[in-house]
């Protein structure tokens, strides 16, 4: 009876190849074994990263070439792979002990001699080729498809499966790129949608794959998901209006793309476009012309005390007078169909208050020690608690004090109890089947439109601007007490 290992000494100067039969003389039972050996490799990735060479090793019992395989047949085979010494072992065809066919020879069934009995080549190989507990290389993946003879029916997967291998390549993707200071100031990023590539890393040609393969990736990189390191989707971060405008007109430039006729080919379609950009929440259906702008989710702003007055376009004495309508304010939000947070830094009383009439027509600054940002805090959230009732999620941080913040909260309470629309009535109220009214021009939220013929105001001033510090504890000193 054979033994599962057998030795052969080679001298040093042998080659490597010493221990192998030449072609000439192998036997073709040897390629029953390869073709084993390949079946093993081929049942995985993992697998198929562990290689596997056969060669009729040289041996003195080794049957001739032109043998018949029988019964009795044996062949002294080396395995080896990575130039390591081979593993020697005597293979034979399987043989059928019972039955009709007993005794018959089953060549493509190999067994190896294993301690005491023979054993199908695969319990073999998976004793002395395990595979390696970690991932393959690409290239290993890349090949293994390749020989195995099967493509990857990505069309056939379900959504949810489609979604969760979408997932894993985001969750390996690197940080999201973020601002880069240049000699201590911000430089703003210039091109490019770096929130939402951003989240794919080096899986952003994933978006030019196919529709649907777009589709779910950018769906995961707007909606977010609790397995992926940006869970709340995307978000933008604007510590100005400047900062803000800037974000929106970058994504603004990117279309979606995720479904057919996503490009205008006519005047008609750049009309439908343009009306879906000004009331995508009246116009859902149209959402084909959508770009990365409309997959917004949370916003987190940071506005400066006149940029505040204007965003919540501010009514107190005769500010109205100087709204700026090629500047935005709180209506932008209404061209964002799936934002669902708002957050707000208040203006930083602590900083430098002093009028910039660069940027304003209006003071706001009376002089210390009578700069009053308490009221300036108080004309911001005031009127961003009626403009935003319709939203779930607004938070508001930087009030001067515990007062002020549930103060906010109250009148954030009664704006909302005093809706008398609800969005999704507002959807009901412009379906088609139900009316609405035909506009001769386009109107977009956040811009006025100047009448023609309108003459241009003159400015009013009144005695509420600048607000002086009437409160019970002066700002200064609230804010300042060691100034005082």
């Amino acid at each position: 009876m054979p033994h599962f290992h057998f030795k052969m000494s080679f001298s040093n100067n042998s080659s490597p190849s010493a221990w192998q039969d030449p072609p000439s003389v192998q036997h073709p039972f040897i390629e029953h074994i390869r073709e084993a050996a390949l079946m093993y490799r081929l049942q995985s990735a993992a697998h198929f990263n562990v290689p596997i060479d056969v060669c009729q090793a040289t041996h003195y019992s080794n049957p001739d070439r032109f043998a018949d395989i029988d019964g009795d047949f044996q062949l002294y085979v080396g395995f080896y792979n990575f130039g390591t010494d081979p593993l020697f072992a005597v293979c034979r065809p399987k043989i059928v002990k019972r039955g009709r066919d007993k005794g018959k020879v089953i060549k493509e069934a190999v067994q190896v001699w294993m301690r005491t009995k023979f054993v199908p080549v695969m319990r073999f190989f998976e004793a002395e080729f395990p595979t390696y507990d970690r991932p393959v290389a690409d290239e290993v993946m890349f090949q293994w498809w390749k020989s195995n003879g099967y493509t990857f029916n990505w069309t056939s997967l379900p959504t949810e499966v489609k979604e969760r291998i979408l997932m894993f390549c985001m969750h390996r993707s690197p940080p999201l790129p973020t601002q880069k200071k240049s000699r201590g100031h911000v430089r703003h990023v210039k091109q490019g949608a770096p929130e939402v590539v951003g989240q794919l890393g080096r899986w952003a040609s994933l978006l030019t794959v196919s529709h649907q393969v777009r589709a779910i990736s950018l769906r995961l990189c707007f909606a977010g998901s609790s397995d992926l390191k940006y869970s709340n989707g995307l978000c933008i971060v604007a510590e100005s209006l400047l900062s803000l405008e800037r974000s929106i007109r970058r994504l603004d430039k990117h279309r979606q793309l995720t479904g057919v006729n996503s490009v205008p080919s006519d005047d008609k379609d750049k009309e439908l476009e343009r009306l879906y950009k000004a009331f995508p929440k009246i116009y859902p259906h149209l959402d084909r012309y959508a770009t990365f702008y409309h997959g917004i989710r949370k916003i987190y702003l940071q506005l400066s005390f006149i940029d505040g007055l204007h965003f919540f376009k501010v009514t107190a004495g005769s500010f109205a007078q100087h709204w700026n309508p090629h500047q935005p304010n709180y209506e932008v939000f209404e061209t964002m169909p799936y934002l669902n947070e708002l957050i707000f830094k208040l203006p930083d009383a602590h900083g430098y208050l002093e009028d910039s009439f660069r940027k304003q027509r209006v003071s706001i600054f009376y002089g210390e020690p009578f700069n009053c940002p308490r009221t300036l805090h108080r004309l911001v959230y005031e009127s961003a608690a009626k403009a935003l009732a319709p939203y779930k999620v607004v938070k508001f941080h930087g009030f001067m004090d515990k007062e002020e913040e549930d103060r906010f909260l109250k009148l954030r309470d009664v704006a909302k109890k005093e809706i008398k629309i609800t969005t999704e009535e507002l959807g009901q109220l412009y379906k088609e089947d139900v009316g609405g009214i035909e506009l001769e021009e386009a109107v977009f939220p956040g811009l006025e439109k100047k009448e023609k013929g309108e003459e241009v105001r003159e400015v009013v001033y009144d005695d509420f601007w600048p607000p002086k510090c009437r409160c019970e504890v002066l700002c200064r000193e609230v804010l300042h007490p060691s100034s005082i």
